[in-house]
């Protein structure tokens, strides 16, 4: 038998013996909630007070800056900044400090940080692949060394061997710079002719001046500076030393980089699923919707950029080498290079080959092969190749990579030039984002 409701006039009893027994009312509570937090917003002299704090803090680590690293600073503003949690402006001062301290960190040790850059980037660019062929039933560490070990021994065999290759091109042109020199020279005198007609130009200065280019001296310069030409070609492939040989950067770069991607592959997804379950419930939609458009952009990029570089320099490289025109192999990997940082590059790999031209027995006709295998490879990569593998927009401006690569390869060397793409795509996407919540603000409606 159910117990008997008690009567209205207990309720209210009991509500007054509550508050005879210390117990304050709903209403009281509430109050004393709002003065309590009244009394911890922090006042005018609240703020003073930290500002000298921080003051004072600011002057004792100078004294200090012998003993301090940009590491330990990180963590003291946000030891700084802890107090202030919750706070409008906190979230942002962390944010900074972070990229600021990533960027040291990078600037630092990028010659380490590298290898593992490498082997993450590679382990994103066939995480697709790998997943298509463990479908068809293959396990997935199999399908992974399937993979990988074609990749692996690609790279290992052009460090071995197109390296040296490529090295050996440098000498013929060091050692036939006397005859290309006199080629140019005669070029030169035929050519004045046709400078005369140009109005505005001094021909016989600049006729003057490029004769007296004495080759002697290009050749013992050439032949000075031999061995840090290929030195260099060897770091520009397998980036920066910054003070480590080259045996170990080439040990780094091939083997490592591989290994480690092998590794990530084998728990890509199992990373991906425990990234997401460490974004808040509130903001997974959103977050889960960036990283979908971000992976969307920065893969088609990625794989479709490699792919367009490696068949231009295999093309190129080919094709002069079939119309008889000398350093076929140089040049084409200097596009294949070159190719990856949009419209600049095919400039940049245009300057040698015209000037190799230039100092050819025939000028006219090797003008003519340059252009020639320049061009049809243009077209075929601007209708056929590019079109197929990258896609009519990948929403990339090329701009705006050129950009990126720049600023990521001069302030953090080779790894700033791996990290540059994909930082490129977060923040224009970023940007984006922002651009759409300033347009839907009250303050570009002016609706405030």
């Amino acid at each position: 038998m159910p117990d008997a409701a008690p009567p209205p006039g207990a309720a209210r009893n009991s509500g007054a013996d509550g508050e005879a027994r210390g117990h304050a009312p709903a209403g009281e509570v509430r109050r004393e909630t709002a003065d309590g937090a009244r009394g911890h917003e922090t006042g005018p002299w609240g703020w003073a007070l930290a500002g000298l704090a921080v003051l004072a803090l600011g002057l004792y680590l100078t004294s200090l800056r012998g003993l301090l690293s940009p590491f330990l600073l990180y963590w003291v503003v946000v030891a700084l900044l802890l107090p202030f949690r919750g706070r409008p402006g906190h979230a942002l001062l962390v944010g900074v400090a972070t990229v600021l301290g990533l960027v040291w960190l990078l600037a630092t040790t990028g010659f380490l940080v590298a290898p593992f850059v490498l082997g993450l980037l590679l382990a994103y660019m066939l995480d697709p692949l790998v997943d298509r062929i463990q479908a068809r039933g293959v396990g997935r560490s199999l399908a992974i060394l399937i993979l990988i070990a074609p990749v692996g021994a690609a790279v290992l065999g052009g460090v071995l061997f197109g390296v040296p290759a490529v090295a050996g091109e440098v000498q013929r042109v060091i050692d036939a710079s006397p005859l290309l020199l006199d080629r140019f020279a005669a070029f030169v005198g035929r050519a004045a002719e046709w400078l005369d007609r140009v109005p505005g130009v001094d021909s016989d200065a600049l006729v003057e001046r490029l004769q007296a280019i004495r080759p002697e001296d290009v050749v013992g310069y050439l032949r000075e500076r031999h061995r840090e030409i290929t030195q260099g070609l060897v770091s520009g492939i397998v980036g920066v030393g910054r003070g480590l040989s080259s045996l170990v950067s080439v040990v780094g770069y091939v083997f490592l980089a591989p290994v480690l991607a092998f590794y990530l592959l084998r728990d890509y997804d199992g990373i991906v699923a425990r990234a997401r379950a460490l974004v808040p419930r509130p903001k997974e939609e959103a977050v889960v919707s960036f990283a979908r458009e971000y992976d969307y952009l920065l893969s088609r990029y990625l794989r479709g950029q490699l792919t367009v570089a490696l068949l231009l320099g295999v093309l190129t490289a080919v094709g002069l080498f079939l119309v008889g025109f000398p350093y076929a192999l140089l040049l084409g990997s200097l596009v294949g290079v070159l190719s990856l940082v949009p419209y600049l590059g095919l400039a940049l790999s245009l300057i040698p080959a015209v000037a190799i031209a230039l100092m050819s027995g025939d000028v006219l006709w090797s003008l003519i092969k340059l252009a020639g295998v320049f061009g049809v490879t243009q077209v075929l990569e601007g209708t056929v190749i590019s079109p197929r593998i990258v896609g009519e927009s990948v929403g990339l401006h090329p701009v705006w990579v050129v950009l990126a690569l720049s600023i990521g390869g001069f302030f953090l060397g080779f790894a700033g030039f791996l990290l540059a793409v994909p930082v490129a795509v977060g923040v224009k996407l970023l940007v984006q984002r922002g651009v759409v919540r300033y347009t839907q603000s009250s303050l570009y409606r002016g609706d405030g």
